[in-house]
């Protein structure tokens, strides 16, 4: 069984990449190759962080910047935006009108004007967001008991497909191929998630999606050859730190201490060797995406509908290499029959929200709320997606806690807040890593590379 469902998941890829210009090779060495390919821009100088005032990205890489953007983006988990300029001060009167025609002159502002303009507008947005995110674990739980995990995720990935059509053409050409490979990568986040989800806890499988934040750096140092050293990166190597620990614990710590010290590996499993090759897909399809966007910032919606629709496309081909399709009793799998049968509607209903609301009404909260605030604020935001997936999973499918969830969770969700820290507020343990001489100009000059 392991082995089949391995096979499920490595064939759609290996085929996809056959008809990709080679974009996805079974090499490590082709592997980096892809991304730095992918994300070849020749007029463009990548810039070290540290040297602009917010991080252009929660997982710390180098930031693509645009000679004509100065000002750079707002970035979190694979989607960038450009940042709203200052807010209307809608108290004050326009100017060239006295007070006594302030009313009348004054442009009318609209609720949703004033609640976007507001300072606890935007975060209340993202969190919201959050908390939808974290609705996708249980639910994906509850549609593996009625249905097949690649009829899940296929018309799971289908429906948001759909609903993102309309900006699929809208997609700038010279992003087709990264955006191409990027939704490879998007679809082993979701088809391995789906997959970890069959035998491994919903809170668990959530938690250990957030090795992203190990992930992302090391794709950093791999490919682009990111400085992620101690004295250069200590946030890098602090949230590592904070994520390993939490999995660790999570995973291997007995708190009823029944568990002999020569079984403890035997409580990994399958499920949880699939939750981190989630983190492995969705991380690299971040440092794909966020480096595309970054020079491309309008270009959010245009990209996301190619990814999901790479990742219906390849959930489809998963689905037709298990071989329920056509099989007596596997009539009611589809779309829209499962909507049909009594049976299946609690899990068509959570197929409908997990793909129309979680993962394409998201994506627009998100280029709304992100443009509101720095990188560094949504980080923290988004990293509570994980107690969000945990909290659903004790109210919808009773999922008790010990003490191993309690630590890991903390610790790593601890560790997606720590990627909003920066090389400065480690000054008072590693000391000022940069010559009181230095100007902004010599950072960036020392800094900069061509990927």
């Amino acid at each position: 069984m392991i082995i089949r469902r391995l096979h499920a998941l490595l064939f759609p890829v290996v085929l996809l990449s056959e008809g990709a210009n080679g974009f996805l090779a079974p090499s490590l060495s082709a592997s980096h190759s892809i991304l730095k390919v992918a994300t070849e821009e020749p007029s463009t100088v990548g810039v070290q962080d540290e040297a602009i005032a917010d991080p252009a990205s929660v997982v710390f890489y180098d930031d693509l910047l645009d000679p004509d953007n100065p000002g750079g983006v707002v970035c979190a988990r694979g989607v960038c935006v450009l940042p709203d300029g200052a807010p209307i001060d809608w108290s004050a009167p326009p100017s060239g009108t006295n007070a006594a025609d302030a009313d009348e002159s004054r442009p009318s502002k609209s609720i949703t004007d004033q609640f976007l303009n507001s300072y606890l507008g935007p975060r209340a947005l993202l969190a919201f967001a959050s908390v939808l995110y974290g609705t996708n674990f249980p639910l994906g739980a509850i549609m593996n008991e009625s249905l097949p995990a690649s009829a899940a995720t296929s018309a799971r990935m289908l429906m948001a497909s759909l609903a993102l059509s309309p900006f699929l053409f809208k997609l700038d050409p010279k992003l087709a191929p990264t955006a191409l490979v990027g939704g490879c990568f998007v679809a082993m986040g979701y088809i391995t998630q789906s997959l970890s989800l069959l035998t491994t806890a919903p809170a668990t499988v959530a938690f250990i999606g957030a090795a992203t934040v190990v992930v992302c750096p090391a794709l950093g140092f791999l490919v682009y050859k990111k400085d992620v050293s101690l004295q250069k990166a200590p946030q890098t190597w602090f949230a590592a730190a904070l994520c390993l620990v939490g999995v660790g614990i999570l995973e291997l710590y007995d708190p009823t201490g029944q568990t002999a010290m020569t079984d403890i590996f035997s409580q990994v499993g399958i499920g949880d060797f699939y939750a981190l090759l989630q983190a492995v897909g969705f991380a690299t399809s971040f440092v794909l995406t966020e480096r595309m966007m970054t020079m491309n910032p309008g270009q959010a919606l245009p990209i996301t509908a190619v990814q999901v629709s790479v990742s219906a496309f390849i959930s489809m081909i998963w689905a037709v290499s298990e071989g329920w399709i056509g099989t007596s009793g596997a009539e009611s799998y589809g779309l829209p029959q499962m909507f049909l049968d009594p049976s299946l509607q609690t899990a068509a209903w959570a197929v409908a929200w997990t793909g129309l609301i979680t993962t394409a009404l998201n994506r627009f909260i998100e280029t709304t709320a992100l443009g509101k605030m720095s990188s560094a604020e949504a980080s923290v935001i988004l990293a509570t997606e994980p107690l969000w997936a945990a909290l659903f999973a004790a109210l919808w499918l009773s999922e008790d806690f010990g003490a191993d969830d309690y630590i890991g969770g903390a610790l790593i969700v601890a560790a997606c807040m720590a990627t909003a820290l920066k090389r400065e507020d480690f000054n008072f343990l590693l000391g000022d890593d940069k010559p009181a001489s230095s100007t902004a100009a010599d950072v960036k000059k020392e800094d900069a590379y061509r990927p």
